[in-house]
């Protein structure tokens, strides 16, 4: 009878802190879709003082955007200088993992990159191995990404996704002739998959390599096309990335995450811009398929012969039973996810998806899940027949729908869209770039965060992880973006200390270093709405940052990279330039009490 009272208080205490818990949850929860319900006025990201150290890590070749076909030409210095994309480690396995890197120059080349030197040697020119390659239309062309095969160590099999132009003259079978030691017999191209509709004036092309030697630095081997998929103008077939937590027998050992973006196909009027949504194409999908037929003999074959689709066993495709849609489909309404990447310990997919005029988003992937592009960008509907405004700039604004449920073709019942766990509007940027869950040494005040930039400006943010995890999928609840600060030593002068300064005019000087030549009232070469001044008289104003300072015109063009360490680089493509990480000289601001901030305690 005495414990009684005691339990009942304890209850009583226990009861008010939940209450009190609810009540934080549910005002952060407000805020966040007060934030993020409709588009903003002004900017959103703020910087609460914590800074990184960045410090230049190679200098890439220069090199110019070119053809399949094209004799030499100078380097064009109004163009960008090094147009890297991506920059992978091997296995941890293999035998030179630990002293080189893989890099692409999106223009033509695979190089190797020695750790230890910083040489860049060629390992693959695309330019010249396939007479219909093209990276000189527009920012996407070229080679788009590469990923290696989970068993690379003993296999040497990686892959590559490029982009070709089929009404371009030269064959369409790739040629040795400047590469004797690429063995192509029995190599074929393969009939292209377009979609249902719209044009498709381009074509993305994967392909599996086998290094029978990859202990040096030259490519001794065989290449067999996979894939080719057409689409109109841009948004390609775009990153390849393998489970890494899925080991041999398991379900998806050996299956490849493919993302495909929808080819501009939803910002466009008319039937195409249901692709996104439709399940009978492979456009503004990530796709999942087996690239060795023996690996799982009783999964679907697919209409080329050359990979599988999952559709057996505890972990099929979902929708390998759906009468008329594509097998391959592993998630789907999305517009442009160029970049996935997983978090082992987490066991999270995730995709960076570029919007149309007004949000940028990350999503964590599921299987199955429809992410509503077309029909929705960040947390609002998306109107293409009206200019391609949301619901919150149309003129009267549209209120949300209180089903919100979108008809998909070939599924009966009505389906609620999965919604990103991070947004952000182009009052930051208009690109996002790509970022990855910290997880290193060098930062550990940042672990747990996912560190993305966005690509034209070069403003780099984080979000906390564990927040994302939480909001994941629900409407107008996105994690909080807080924009990184960067503190850079001038390489030109020595005598100099490191000084915070933005990414943007990082790339612009080194660009200028190089002997780059940018347009009239450009700092940097192309066009980006965030950064670039209209053309238009009427609205010529200079495009600032959210403290108002001038970019100066043109791309930056930046992504990031995680080498198999853990660490975090910095690509940038106008300057031709790699960067790393390599320190926090302030972390992120801990509470009054000095316990760490929400941001930090997850860690």
């Amino acid at each position: 009878m005495v414990k009684e009272p005691t339990m009942a208080r304890r209850f009583a205490i226990l009861s008010s802190g939940f209450v009190l818990l609810v009540i934080v949850f549910t005002s952060l929860f407000t805020c966040a879709a007060a934030l993020f319900a409709q588009y903003p006025s002004q900017s959103q990201v703020s910087k609460d003082g914590t800074t990184v150290l960045l410090e230049d890590y190679a200098t890439l070749p220069l090199s110019s955007p070119t053809h399949g076909g094209a004799t030499a030409r100078p380097i064009d210095y109004k163009a960008q200088l090094g147009r890297v994309t991506s920059l992978r480690s091997e296995p941890t396995n293999a035998p030179q993992a630990n002293s080189r890197f893989f890099v692409d120059d999106q223009s033509s080349t695979i190089y190797i990159l020695d750790k230890a030197s910083k040489k860049f040697t060629p390992y693959l020119n695309f330019a010249d191995i396939f007479p219909k390659f093209v990276s000189d239309l527009g920012n996407t062309a070229g080679i788009v990404s590469f990923a290696f095969d989970p068993a690379y160590a003993k296999n040497g099999k990686f892959y590559t996704v490029h982009t070709e132009k089929p009404d371009m003259e030269g064959a369409a079978n790739p040629t040795n002739a400047h590469l004797t030691t690429l063995d192509l017999q029995g190599y074929s191209a393969t009939p292209v998959v377009n979609p249902p509709a719209g044009p498709a004036h381009l074509e993305s092309v994967l392909v599996e390599w086998t290094d029978t030697n990859i202990r040096n630095s030259s490519f001794e081997g065989t290449a067999r096309e996979i894939l080719r998929t057409g689409y109109d103008r841009n948004h390609p077939m775009a990153d390849l990335i393998f489970n890494p937590l899925a080991k041999p027998g398991d379900p998806d050992y050996g299956n490849l995450y493919i993302s495909i973006g929808d080819g501009a196909a939803g910002e466009t009027p008319g039937p195409s811009h249901a692709l996104p949504q439709r399940l009978d194409t492979l456009v503004g999908k990530i796709l999942r398929i087996t690239p060795d037929i023996n690996v799982r003999p009783k999964d679907t074959l697919s209409a080329d012969g050359q990979y599988r689709i999952p559709s057996t066993g505890p972990d099929p495709n979902p929708f390998v039973s759906v009468s008329g849609a594509r097998g391959e489909i592993y998630a789907y309404g999305f517009r442009n996810p160029h970049r996935l990447q997983w978090d082992v310990e987490t066991k999270t997919l995730i995709a960076d998806d570029i919007g149309v005029h007004y949000w940028e988003e990350i999503d964590i992937v599921t299987k199955g899940g429809n992410y509503g592009y077309a029909e929705r960008e960040g947390n609002e509907q998306f109107f293409v027949n009206d200019a391609g405004k949301t619901g919150s700039l149309m003129s009267p604004p549209v209120p949300f729908p209180e089903k919100d449920l979108l008809q998909v073709q070939d599924i009966s019942e009505p389906i609620a869209p999965i919604y990103p766990v991070a947004v952000y509007s182009h009052r930051e940027g208009d690109s996002i770039g790509n970022g990855f869950v910290y997880r290193g040494k060098l930062m550990p005040q940042l672990r747990g965060k996912y560190i993305f930039n966005d690509m034209t400006t070069g403003r780099i943010f984080y979000a906390d992880f564990a927040e994302m995890l939480a909001v994941r999928g629900r409407h107008n609840q996105q994690a909080q973006i807080h924009e990184l600060q960067i503190a850079y030593k001038d390489p030109a002068n020595a005598a100099s200390q490191p000084a915070k300064r933005r990414m943007f005019d990082i790339v612009a000087e080194t660009y200028a270093r190089r002997g780059g030549m940018p347009p009239a009232d450009h700092a940097l070469p192309g066009n980006a709405g965030a950064t670039t001044r209209a053309p238009n008289a009427a609205a010529s104003e200079a495009k600032t940052d959210p403290e108002g300072v001038a970019y100066g015109g043109g791309r930056a063009d930046i992504r990031m990279a995680l080498g198999a360490d853990g660490e975090l680089y910095v690509l940038s493509k106008s300057d031709g330039m790699v960067r790393k990480f390599i320190g926090v000289v302030t972390p992120p601001p801990t509470s009054k009490k000095g316990s760490p901030s929400k941001e930090t305690a997850s860690r």
